[in-house]
């Protein structure tokens, strides 16, 4: 089956197996080196992509599913406004992800902002209910999500 889409904004067409996961595509046909597959049932989040503007578990859409999709990995979203201001909240609490987390946690940072442009903390517990690598914890990120919306805010309305 021969599926096409947009991946970090260039068109990508890929022969493959209806079956085959988007995660594999993303990680043996394009090479994308922030897509891990640690659990193969969308949880751990080292798969998660931009899917059609949402955070998704690549791990869990099957190729047909990703005809005529927008996807965008960690390595597309790096060269935004956005990322810089996720990763200058995450410097300022003196936090580092690893790289099994790092794309899952900043692209599910971002998809919480875009829904709400001022999260509270059980919107930012729902979106990573399950999910939290070792390597950090949840305060930390509901601390990076609120100074990302701060800054947001102030970029986008010159406001607190």
């Amino acid at each position: 089956m021969k599926i096409n889409f947009s991946l970090n904004g260039r068109n990508v067409d890929v022969e493959t197996p209806s079956e085959t996961r988007l995660s594999d595509i993303l990680k043996d046909n394009a090479k994308i080196g922030s897509v891990h597959t640690a659990c193969n049932k969308g949880e751990c989040r080292s798969c998660t992509i931009l899917f059609n503007g949402d955070a998704a578990a690549s791990c869990l859409i099957p190729a047909f599913e990703a005809r005529s999709s927008e996807i965008v990995t960690l390595e597309g979203f790096s060269k935004t406004d956005d990322y810089h201001d996720i990763m200058q909240a995450f410097e300022e609490t003196g936090t580092t992800l690893c790289d099994l987390c790092r794309g899952g946690t900043i692209l599910t940072i971002y998809s919480i902002l875009e829904r709400f442009a001022e999260p509270d903390e059980g919107q930012i517990l729902d979106a990573f209910r399950g999910s939290i690598c070792p390597c950090t914890n949840i305060r930390i990120i509901i601390q990076v999500v609120k100074k990302t919306a701060l800054y947001r805010r102030r970029k986008r309305f010159g406001r607190k």
